[in-house]
């Protein structure tokens, strides 16, 4: 009767390795499967080429100088994102900029509002703004929120600004477990050592975990 090895490896990094000193003895028809995966939905959706755009108010009263309208610029932070982290992080910002024009006395008879969402029936993101909504500049959010690149006027009422596209917040399509020691996979026809495959359905930022219910196994490569 052959025995079973059950092998856990963990980490903080794509890559997982170890050496086994001494190392496992195996039959030369021993096989290879995947028990468990416990990973987190962790993957950068934001960064330096998606993470901008401005708003400003057309309102006589905000005339600077040089005739031109006080832009709130709005960059974010490269990282992982949800639908709400992006809101409480545009709202910060617009705050500040709201709090900086008081302190610096620009006239100012409203201050920027803002409000993001998504509808969860056809995936596509609204936006309501008093202020004009500033989609054309470099690194712009736009496209990852589902919008093309131009401007948007103020727009307060029930529809907002609807996107033209569906919202593009998850980066990754799908997960491939892989491992050196395991061959008998293909991958367009072409040899590979992957094992497992799973396309992520948790929300951004939650931990996944995986048990197949029905495990595959694969030959040794030794």
């Amino acid at each position: 009767m052959q025995e079973s090895v059950t092998l856990s490896l963990s980490g903080n990094t794509t890559t997982l390795s170890v050496h086994y000193c001494p190392p496992i003895d195996v039959y030369d028809d021993s096989e290879i499967a995947l028990l468990n995966l416990q990973t987190y939905n962790t993957f950068e959706n934001i960064n330096e080429t998606n993470n901008n755009f401005e708003i400003y108010l057309e309102n006589s009263d905000r005339l600077l100088n040089h005739n031109k309208f006080p832009i709130c610029s709005i960059t974010l932070k490269k990282g992982c994102y949800d639908i709400k982290d992006i809101k409480n992080q545009i709202l910060t910002q617009i705050d500040d900029f709201n709090n900086d024009n008081d302190y610096f006395g620009i006239k100012s008879t409203e201050k920027i509002t803002f409000d993001i969402g998504i509808n969860q029936i056809d995936f596509r993101t609204t936006i309501f703004s008093n202020g004009t909504i500033r989609f054309n500049i470099n690194n712009s959010i736009g496209p990852l929120l589902g919008f093309e690149i131009k401007n948007y006027e103020p727009r307060m009422h029930i529809d907002g600004h609807r996107s033209q596209k569906v919202t593009n917040l998850i980066s990754v399509n799908s997960i491939k477990v892989m491992c050196n020691i395991a061959q008998g996979s293909f991958n367009n026809h072409m040899p590979s050592h992957s094992i497992y495959e799973l396309s992520p359905t948790e929300n951004i930022g939650t931990k996944l975990i995986q048990s197949p219910t029905n495990l595959i196994y694969y030959k040794l490569n030794k």
